[in-house]
């Protein structure tokens, strides 16, 4: 089996977090708290690169209104 270093970034962060929360078990509030806004921020990341290429939401070209600039006397 090859070895894929991102593969094992992922399993090297994995198990530093699993770690981490170990660590950090009588501070229990807290470790949840920073792990649901981790969970939503990843989410929201997740949400955006998927809609962004399927091409459902796209973004004005800012090059093609500058256009509009010289024209209106600005």
């Amino acid at each position: 089996m090859p070895l894929v270093p991102s593969a094992v970034a992922v399993a090297a962060s994995f198990t530093a977090g699993c770690a981490l929360i170990h660590a950090l078990r009588r501070h229990a509030d807290s470790v949840s708290l920073a792990l649901g806004v981790l969970a939503c921020g990843l989410a929201v990341a997740v949400g955006s690169l998927w809609i962004g290429g399927r091409g459902l939401i796209g973004l004005p070209d800012p090059i093609a209104e500058w256009a509009f600039v010289p024209t209106a006397g600005i």
